[in-house]
């Protein structure tokens, strides 16, 4: 990669990590789908000139969007509402990379060599090291939210596939409309006091939503964009490794946080786990572009 092209995708993993201190700070004002309505109001006006309808692709466009934009943002809001810090969840967020594994393997039908498996397995046992940490079993139930949103982002993932020839600045824009209504219709049926919350909201509650709209939505998703049509995901995804050490270096600064031995033994774990994961599914996706490749010249 170039310079300038390390030092962004830097940048995206600085912006993400911070995300998830954002993101606290706007469920301390906002309940989780007020905050992901929000966030994504922000997008959707950005974005807006992006927003097409896709001929025959409605569908997909819909179930994806739906899935990423209401039910894994929705479960990002509500994890860190449950939660009391930062770096435990963020190092969960990463069970997306052995969790789409998993999918591949069920709905997909491809095979898994003992290395990812060990990765896999590794991943688990460092959240499972999380969750016993003392500090952390306080919100244990924020771990295991974000657990779930990590699970639902790789099946989100899953549907994205399908939408590989339609713009990603569009399929952006639809989940931002998907997660303006989704999560209004969500607030509007399990949770109140929706307008008294916008009214009394603080300041860094609507800057911490706005943030997380504007910074990690379309700075962040949009520069990665950008990174993975010009390069390999072999030569971009790890450096995305460093999202979870940002969002825990930005707990402790911004917010004080306590970050034990156990935490550090648990996120190491994972982000092992996830590293080796993550390398593996890139050698296999290279070694099947070569034998497409040679399949082609023969």
């Amino acid at each position: 990669m170039k310079l300038l092209d390390i030092l962004l995708v830097i940048l995206i993993a600085i912006v993400w990590g911070v995300n998830f201190v954002a993101v606290k700070y706007a469920v301390a004002d906002f309940s989780p789908m007020v905050a992901n309505c929000v966030r994504f109001i922000a997008v959707v006006i950005v974005l807006l000139p992006f927003l097409r309808v896709v001929p025959g692709r409605m569908v997909d466009v819909a179930l994806a969007a739906i899935t990423l934009g209401v039910v894994h943002f929705g479960a990002v809001f509500w994890a860190m509402e449950l939660s009391d810090g930062v770096g435990s969840v963020a190092i969960a967020s990463q069970l997306n990379v052995p969790f789409s594994t998993i999918l591949a393997v069920i709905v997909l039908r491809e095979t898994v060599g003992w290395k990812r498996v060990a990765g896999i397995a590794l991943s688990f046992a460092g959240v499972l090291a999380l969750g016993l940490d003392p500090t952390v079993f306080d919100y244990w139930q924020g771990l295991l939210m974000m657990t779930f949103a990590a699970l639902m982002y790789s099946v989100s993932a899953i549907l994205m596939r399908r939408l590989k020839d339609v713009r990603a600045v569009t399929t952006q824009a639809w989940v931002g409309v998907a997660g303006v209504i989704g999560s209004a219709l969500l607030s509007l049926t399990f949770e109140d006091g929706q307008v008294e919350m916008v009214k009394s909201a603080g300041l860094m509650a609507w800057m911490g939503v706005l943030y997380s709209g504007i910074g990690s939505s379309v700075i962040g998703h949009g520069g990665a964009n950008y990174l993975l049509r010009k390069y390999e995901v072999s030569v971009v995804s790890p450096y995305f490794l460093m999202t979870p050490v940002a969002a825990v270096l930005a707990g402790i600064w911004i917010m004080s946080e306590e970050f034990t031995w156990r935490m550090a033994l648990g996120g190491a774990l994972t982000l092992l786990g996830v590293l080796i994961v993550t390398l593996r599914n890139n050698a296999r996706s290279t070694k099947v572009a070569e034998v497409g490749e040679d399949r082609a010249a023969v």
